[in-house]
């Protein structure tokens, strides 16, 4: 997975999934959201490996995968 499809995995597709129920934010998924967000900024500074993101990018990844017809939806209906 490229940087691209990381940055948008974790400031799209995984924020709008962690607010799939607003107003009440899945606090699991925008915690791992977050801890993976820091780290992906922690790698622009060039102070982690791109790598380190693996871990948060499979599981985020599978969370939106399985739920990707809510998220398409969601998007559709946005203000």
């Amino acid at each position: 997975m490229n940087y691209q499809a990381v940055e948008h995995l974790l400031t799209q597709d995984a924020r709008l999934l962690a607010r799939r129920d607003s107003p009440v934010i899945d606090q699991e998924i925008e915690e791992q959201r977050q801890a993976a967000l820091d780290l992906f900024f922690q790698w622009q500074d060039g102070m982690a490996q791109f790598q380190d993101l693996m871990p948060f990018v499979v599981i985020l990844q599978r969370k939106v995968d399985l739920n990707r017809d809510l998220l398409r939806w969601e998007r559709r209906h946005e203000d």
